[in-house]
């Protein structure tokens, strides 16, 4: 099997690093809890601009950084406070242990895409890891799997066999869907919001793979 995995709140938790980095820093500049909401929103789960957000931090925490620096500054921070989810580097090398070929395929800064990978100590439980600063392409743009998977060896390889997990609908799922491989969708505990429910919709990274791997899975038409 070949899995092509989202890195940013599948693999690790982004969403929850960046709280727990902006909670700090509205505590250390004396701003109300308000604040904090309102970083959050802007923030939409690292699918926000990031210009946005330095210029309402600047704002709000009275930073004296310029734009560029202050998205240094709080992407310094996610990294570290991030985390791999519980069980992931296990997981991954199960699978690879298993004979399975395993990319990372993620939107972002190479720099703080490959930052992260390194903190969560995951370079070397992958076989590949594209992202789409380096690359000039992003996901849902099927073109950034489709390279993830020639540097697989598996181009060719059977679409059936080939999954796409991640737990941005409008990015993973429909860049896998548009790719033509099956999608797995890491909800989080969140109920997914569309007609076309991909083909695996799962709590955790763990349980969507787990999910997946089962027979059925494979056999059932693709969505």
């Amino acid at each position: 099997m070949i899995w092509l995995l989202d890195l940013d709140n599948t693999l690790v938790g982004r969403t929850d690093a960046f709280a727990s980095w902006a909670e700090t820093a509205v505590a250390e500049a004396g701003a109300p809890p308000e604040v904090l909401a309102e970083i959050l929103e802007v923030d939409q789960d690292g699918h926000g601009s990031k210009e946005a957000l330095a210029r309402l931090l600047v704002d709000r925490l009275g930073w004296d950084d310029d734009v560029p620096a202050a998205i240094d500054r709080f992407r310094a921070g996610i990294v570290d406070g991030l985390r791999p989810y519980d069980g992931v580097p296990a997981l991954l090398e199960e699978l690879r242990a298993a004979g399975h070929r395993v990319a990372v395929v993620t939107n972002g800064a190479s720099a703080q895409q490959r930052a992260k990978i390194d903190r969560a100590g995951l370079d070397g439980r992958v076989d590949a890891v594209v992202v789409s600063d380096e690359e000039g392409v992003a996901k849902p743009d099927p073109r950034l799997l489709e390279i993830a998977l020639d540097r697989l060896g598996a181009r060719d390889v059977d679409r059936d066999r080939v999954w796409m997990v991640g737990d941005a609908a409008h990015a993973d799922v429909a860049a896998g869907r548009a790719a033509g491989v099956r999608t797995a969708w890491v909800s989080h505990g969140r109920a997914w919001a569309g007609a076309d429910r991909p083909d695996v919709v799962a709590a955790t990274t763990r349980e969507a793979i787990e999910l997946a791997l089962r027979p059925a899975a494979v056999t059932a038409p693709r969505r």
